[in-house]
């Protein structure tokens, strides 16, 4: 019995003991926690920084902007870098919800393109730096829309849309409902004297209209299967989305509708209760290089926030035909000739408009 005793005893300590060991191997290992968008960052780009900078990564996604301001707002849920809408980082500024980015540890703050840099959500990256950009426009499946709508008002028509009653989304994203409905009934969302209350309350009379024949508001990671598989046939949907959606279905296509195309950008920021800022400013960094830059952007379709000649002498040194292709589709870089609506940096009343006209749209 002593011996069986003595067993038992060492070998609870030797199993305690490793138990130990293997929490303080886990705690020697920094962990930085990112929040991103659905679908917008090759998973590579993750591994290759967990490997170089010997990191755990712990990556979380969401569908809408308005989820990450949620979680931001409350304190951002211990994460150490998020990437936000750029209609939410004023009031992120306001409120002090973001650490000031200190430019001496992001020397790649170089690389941006300086039109994209110089976006008034924050023109000098005192606490948000440029990520991807992009328009928002109109999908379509071409083989069940005979008649694609080339602008917000007819994608809008109760009339029009009736013909692909639940084969239709808007966005989950309401502040992009919410703008391209003001497109549609010939308001500038960009300009702040038409956030009043007759123009919107004409936009959320629309979006009852037309609600009934939509089978739902979708993120990218709904409406892109849904239009790859032709469950969808019309949505409100992001450039780049669609093209990723084009290599597995080309009837599936794209248009920045003529009555304004709004055109955004997204921010990496850190939050003021990260627990490793210095962490997220080396994931910063690293975004910011050409070869990192081209990784995503070939993932995601969209165009990057770094300068387009270093990625396209990048694509040229590496002879990478597909990035270049990339980088020539006009839907990633649309013409001189689209019509771009900026989408507007939200203040603390446009962002309470929204929400009232989304709970009086979907209820809740």
């Amino acid at each position: 019995m002593r011996n069986i005793a003595a067993i038992l005893i060492i070998s609870i300590i030797v199993i305690g003991g490793a138990l130990y060991f293997l929490k303080g191997e886990e705690e020697q290992t920094p962990t930085l926690k990112i929040l991103n968008y659905s679908e917008y960052m090759d998973p590579e780009v993750l591994t290759s920084f967990e490997q170089e900078y010997g990191v755990k990564i712990i990556y979380d996604e969401y569908e809408a902007a308005e989820e990450a301001w949620a979680k931001l707002k409350a304190g951002g849920g211990d994460y150490d870098v998020m990437i936000i809408a750029h209609s939410y980082v004023g009031l992120a500024k306001q409120m002090g919800l973001l650490l000031p980015l200190d430019h001496d540890k992001i020397p790649n703050l170089v690389n941006l393109d300086p039109t994209i840099a110089s976006h008034p959500a924050d023109p000098n990256q005192e606490y948000a730096v440029p990520y991807m950009w992009g328009t928002t426009g109109i999908a379509y499946v071409s083989t069940c829309v005979d008649n694609p709508p080339d602008t917000w008002s007819t994608f809008y028509n109760a009339s029009y849309l009736s013909n692909y009653s639940g084969k239709a989304s808007l966005l989950s994203e309401f502040s992009e409902v919410v703008m391209t409905t003001m497109l549609s009934l010939g308001y500038d969302p960009s300009k702040p004297e038409n956030w009043n209350e007759n123009v919107l309350t004409q936009v959320e009379t629309k979006l009852s209209e037309i609600k009934s024949y939509l089978v739902g508001f979708y993120g990218a990671s709904q409406y892109m299967p849904a239009l790859q598989s032709e469950q969808v046939c019309l949505a409100q949907a992001w450039s780049g989305d669609v093209l990723v959606v084009q290599e597995e279905n080309p009837n599936v296509q794209f248009i920045n509708p003529k009555d304004g195309a709004l055109f955004w950008v997204d921010y990496i920021v850190v939050p003021k209760n990260s627990a490793h800022p210095d962490l997220a400013y080396a994931f910063i960094n690293y975004l910011l290089r050409p070869e990192v830059a081209a990784k995503n952007v070939k993932y995601v379709w969209y165009a990057s926030a770094v300068k387009k000649d270093l990625l396209v002498q990048y694509a040229e040194e590496t002879n990478d035909s597909e990035l270049l292709s990339i980088l020539e589709n006009p839907l990633v870089y649309p013409p001189s000739d689209t019509n771009l609506v900026p989408s507007p940096v939200l203040t603390e009343e446009m962002s309470q408009q929204v929400e009232t006209i989304r709970l009086h749209v979907l209820g809740g």
